[in-house]
């Protein structure tokens, strides 16, 4: 386990005693994030937002040196995302950022879900936190994310963490995306425990 977080909303109401246990996913967890997947897809309004991966994608993903985080509460997953190495329109983007790098110092965040019941608890921004402090720690420099241009709340967690928009493509299903990057700060990490977070 990375760390406990204390929540405060379910269903959209306010609840006490609330508590999730923030950490990796490993294999025998797959199957979580798959089910978590479709509890999540079923609720969007636009559901080429989320693109399906299966457990042999996760798989390949650690495999790689990737890693996934997600938040349990008791037995149930409430929320995951991935940060894996660039590949596909991914490496384009970051040859397009003219950046002094090497693939092996990047990593790309994405796949974020949060349970529906559970949103307005700042799952997105604590996983957004867990996976960049996991990353300096791993000795990366950057990390990429594209996020679609209407999907504002997520936006405005990525920018409030210190990413920067780079420019808008769009991908494979016509959704107009931004590209954001964020450098990471080996120095920034240090100053943060592994303690209790309220949301």
């Amino acid at each position: 386990m990375i760390k406990t977080v204390k929540l405060s909303k379910f269903n959209g109401k306010l609840c006490e005693n609330l508590y999730g246990d923030v950490c990796f996913i490993t294999p025998d967890k797959f199957n979580d994030v798959v089910d978590l997947y479709h509890r999540v897809h079923s609720t969007m309004d636009n559901k080429n937002w989320l693109k399906f991966r299966d457990v042999f994608y996760l798989k390949d993903i650690l495999d790689k040196g990737g890693f996934i985080v997600g938040c349990y509460i008791e037995d149930i997953l409430v929320a995951s995302a991935l940060c894996e190495i660039p590949s596909g329109d991914y490496i384009n983007y970051i040859s397009e950022m003219d950046l002094d790098y090497d693939l092996n110092d990047i990593f790309v965040s994405g796949f974020v879900m949060v349970d529906p019941l559970y949103r307005g608890n700042s799952l997105h921004r604590i996983l957004l936190e867990t996976r960049i402090e996991s990353s300096i720690k791993r000795g990366k420099k950057y990390i990429v994310t594209a996020i679609a241009t209407e999907n504002i709340y997520s936006i405005n967690t990525v920018v409030n963490l210190g990413f920067e928009a780079k420019f808008q493509r769009k991908n494979e299903y016509g959704i107009t995306r931004n590209v954001y990057i964020k450098k990471l700060d080996s120095e920034a990490s240090k100053n943060v425990k592994d303690v209790e977070f309220t949301a």
